[in-house]
């Protein structure tokens, strides 16, 4: 039988003394928001923007992915996805091409340079996440990113 749902403190459905600190949202969206702020400095050092990296990261070498399934791993619309692939296109990163088994559907794929800025933009990502988990064991991590996994299903259904 599933527990039945937590109903927020009083306090909280009346805004009264309300804490934000203690509010989990609160803590994810600083944590995210911290992530980005750190990350973008360090990606500019390295030609790399914030969007470029995301599509970096949701293109797995050697592999193809559709625009669509890249908008969704990177929490984007398509129109700006898309927008974002083209430019990165341009400048020699990615190439895209009808799916072979569906030419409505444009597949990404990474470029030996799109590979390439992958690499260093993982190398930059990995010192902030090294910093970020310094202190933190693996087992620990292992249940954030299965409570938040939760977290993400129970919003989602």
């Amino acid at each position: 039988m599933l527990a039945s749902p937590k109903r927020p403190q009083e306090k909280i459905v009346e805004g009264a003394d309300f804490d934000a600190r203690q509010w989990p949202f609160f803590w994810i969206t600083q944590t995210a928001g911290q992530y980005i702020r750190t990350l973008e400095p360090a990606l500019r050092k390295i030609g790399l923007d914030v969007p470029r990296w995301r599509v970096l990261m949701c293109v797995a070498p050697g592999q193809g992915i559709s625009v669509t399934e890249v908008a969704e791993l990177a929490i984007a619309k398509v129109p700006t996805m898309l927008k974002i692939i083209q430019r990165m296109e341009a400048d020699g990163l990615l190439a895209c091409a009808p799916r072979a088994n569906d030419g409505r559907v444009t597949e990404v794929r990474l470029t030996d340079s799109g590979l390439d800025a992958r690499n260093r933009a993982w190398a930059v990502a990995e010192q902030i996440y090294n910093k970020a988990f310094a202190r933190t064991s693996d087992s620990e991590e292992a249940r954030l990113n299965k409570l938040l996994e939760r977290i993400y299903t129970n919003i989602r259904d």
